[in-house]
């Protein structure tokens, strides 16, 4: 059985707030893959997550398949405003451990 990375995938708003960015925390690279969603809509579904996740060439993780979200916030400024970032458990889509529905949260 060969090892499988386990990589995490965020999404939280551009800088600018124009859209949402779903993108792949790839340790050691110094810039990550990403997919841009409008913000018109709101928030993205998990379907546009999923389907943002797939362009990228992964999956979430079979055992945990929901988005976690945290608050985060500039501790050297704390007048700045607080930014939610959601975070996932994913694999590469190659590796073949994808999940079952991932629909019940967002």
């Amino acid at each position: 059985m060969r090892e499988v990375p386990l990589l995490t995938a965020q999404m939280g708003r551009t800088g600018d707030g124009s859209h949402w960015a779903v993108y792949v925390v790839l340790p050691g690279e110094s810039r990550w893959p990403e997919v841009l969603l409008p913000t018109d809509a709101g928030i993205p579904s998990t379907g546009d997550r999923a389907a943002a996740l797939k362009r990228l060439g992964y999956v979430p993780f079979r055992t945990y398949p929901y988005w976690d979200w945290v608050e985060t916030e500039n501790p050297r400024d704390t007048a700045s405003p607080v930014r939610l970032i959601a975070t996932l458990a994913i694999v590469p889509a190659e590796s073949g451990l994808l999940t079952g529905d991932n629909s019940r949260h967002s």
